[in-house]
């Protein structure tokens, strides 16, 4: 849309691997420092509260928020799904970094976990996407960042 002036996102990174809680705030420091990121977001969700003094401990310069799901996987992806739906959201990299995110992306219908495996890529991806765009704006507006990495880009 020529003249929109809402703001817009760009999805860098996604992967998915399995790790242990160390070696996945290591890799969560490493991918804040290669993409120059603001902070990281932790769900903190099922025993997950000691994450965010871990990534603490890993790397001590990596600021994070931490999230609490209150409601289930569908509820939560469908504002962000709104924002793709309005071409707000864009991935920004090598096709084949987001192979697996957009298959989760395509075939999640939201049934009970016994009927379907969880997309916890598609989840993280939700979860990053309302930090910056669905929760109060107060302190941070994206409409004001000063992010420049991807200015000119299309």
């Amino acid at each position: 849309m020529y003249g929109d002036r809402r703001p817009r996102g760009y999805v860098l990174h996604a992967e998915q691997d399995r790790h242990t809680p160390t070696a996945a705030m290591r890799r969560a420091a490493a991918l804040y420092h290669e993409h120059q990121a603001d902070c990281v977001v932790i769900e903190a969700n099922n025993g997950g509260d000691y994450l965010p003094a871990l990534l603490t401990e890993v790397d001590p310069t990596v600021p994070c928020r931490v999230v609490h799901a209150t409601r289930g996987k569908r509820a939560r992806a469908a504002p962000v799904a709104m924002l793709y739906e309005q071409s707000r959201i864009s991935h920004a990299g090598p096709p084949r970094t987001f192979a697996v995110l957009e298959e989760q992306m395509t075939a999640y219908v939201g049934a009970s976990e016994a009927e379907e495996k969880s997309p916890d890529l598609l989840d993280s991806c939700v979860w990053a996407l309302t930090d910056l765009f669905l929760q109060s704006t107060s302190l941070r507006s994206p409409a004001t960042t000063t992010d420049q990495r991807l200015k000119g880009r299309r």
